[in-house]
């Protein structure tokens, strides 16, 4: 069994006014301060709910008080905790969250809910690789919605890992085109593309503690953890997707354990 492990944590914002509350209760003032901020009730509790689940599973692995916990910012901003060897990342799209944490540095997840968009050849050229647009552009258009939506999450996901968010420009790392699809070239910073892996993650449904184990070099991934975003062959209709979520986790290419589980706030 591998002593390296990520687990990806799934639930709602959308929670009652006690659990709010007591949510609340877990932040640092700073935490509040920027809840505060926010003009939108529904993206302040938004934002409450986030950061208090964060807290309350990050100290369940610790089995120290929620509040207690104090994070630190990389030169780029990537937060983490002080002086811990547990290492996370989080994202969320609405009402969904997803948490990500690891014993082991460099990971990356994200999460985006699937639009309607008229601008995804000028986004698509904006944002990918010369030959990743190139290739997106050969595939048929009833396709393209679905290879845009898992590109450009792997990229989040990816930029998200070694700590530059999107200034490092999503351009620069560049993906097969084809679902399931890994890193073909990065910066010389971040090693060889052969050194990171990526899953599309399926956020549709999640079963409690479903384990998955490792395999060689990288993982062996059990059919819930293939991306549930497209068909079988790739093709559907964008219509009939919309409002479902596109996910993505990439972390460095080693041997660990995969699990996902349930958030249970309430």
């Amino acid at each position: 069994m591998s002593a390296y492990f990520v687990d990806v944590w799934q639930g709602r914002l959308s929670v009652s006014a006690d659990t709010l509350a007591r949510l609340a209760s877990r932040l640092s003032d700073d935490e509040m301060l920027k809840a505060q901020a926010f003009k939108l009730p529904t993206l302040r509790d938004r934002y409450v709910a986030a950061r208090g689940m964060l807290r309350e599973t990050l100290a369940g692995y610790l089995a120290v008080d929620p509040a207690t916990l104090k994070f630190v910012s990389g030169p780029y901003g990537k937060p983490a905790l002080l002086d811990e060897p547990l290492q996370f990342n989080i994202s969320h799209t609405a009402d969904l969250l997803l948490i990500a944490i690891a014993n082991f540095a460099d990971i990356g997840i994200d999460v985006e809910t699937v639009k309607l968009r008229r601008n995804f050849e000028n986004l698509a050229q904006r944002c990918f690789s010369v030959r990743e647009y190139q290739d997106w552009c050969e595939l048929p258009v009833e396709w393209q919605a679905d290879a845009f939506y898992r590109l450009w999450t792997k990229k989040e996901a990816f930029v998200k890992a070694v700590g530059r968010g999107i200034a490092l420009g999503l351009e620069q790392c560049e993906f097969a085109v084809e679902a399931g699809g890994q890193l073909r070239t990065i910066p010389d910073e971040y090693g060889s593309a052969g050194a990171w892996l990526v899953h599309e993650l399926s956020v549709a449904a999640v079963n409690s503690a479903l384990s998955v184990s490792c395999s060689g070099g990288g993982l062996s991934l059990a059919p819930e953890l293939e991306s549930g975003f497209g068909g079988d062959d790739g093709s559907g209709v964008l219509q009939n997707r919309v409002g479902n979520n596109c996910a993505a986790l990439v972390t460095p290419a080693r041997c660990y354990v995969l699990r996902r589980l349930l958030l249970q706030a309430d």
